[in-house]
C-alpha cells in the first residue's frame, strides 16, 4: 500500500512539474502583459501603444528557466513568468507618465465608451 501511495504522488508531483514547464509564459505574452497594463481594459491599443510595449520588450533579456521566466532590465530581475502570469518583482518597469493632454483625451474616449 505505501509504494502505490508513493507512485501516486510521484505521478502527481510529475504532472505539476509538467504543468508549469507547459504554461511558462514567452516573450509575446510579456508584450500583451505590458500593452494591458497601460491601457485601460475599456480602451484598444493604438499603434503608439504598441511600439512603446516593443521598444521596451527590446530594451530588456529574457531568461527561460524550466519553470519560470524572468525579465532582467540592467542585470536587474523586473519581472517574473509563471503558470502563465507575469508578476512584477520589486517595482517593475516604471510606466511613463503621460500629459494631462492624453489624459484628458482617454477620459473623454472613456466617457463616450461608457454612456
Amino acid at each position: 500500500m505505501g509504494g502505490m501511495k508513493t507512485l501516486l504522488i510521484s505521478l502527481l508531483a510529475l504532472a505539476l512539474v509538467g504543468a508549469g514547464a507547459m504554461t511558462r509564459p514567452a516573450r509575446r505574452d510579456f508584450l500583451l502583459y505590458l500593452l494591458d497594463q497601460r491601457v485601460a481594459r475599456t480602451a484598444s491599443w493604438t499603434q503608439a501603444d504598441i511600439d512603446s510595449a516593443d521598444k521596451l520588450a527590446k530594451s530588456v533579456t529574457f531568461r527561460n528557466r524550466f519553470l519560470w521566466t524572468t525579465v532582467e532590465k540592467d542585470g536587474k530581475v523586473v519581472y517574473v513568468g509563471a503558470l502563465s502570469h507575469w508578476f512584477a518583482w520589486g517595482q517593475g518597469l516604471e510606466a511613463p507618465s503621460r500629459s494631462a493632454g492624453e489624459l484628458a483625451k482617454f477620459a473623454k474616449t472613456a466617457r463616450a465608451h461608457l454612456q
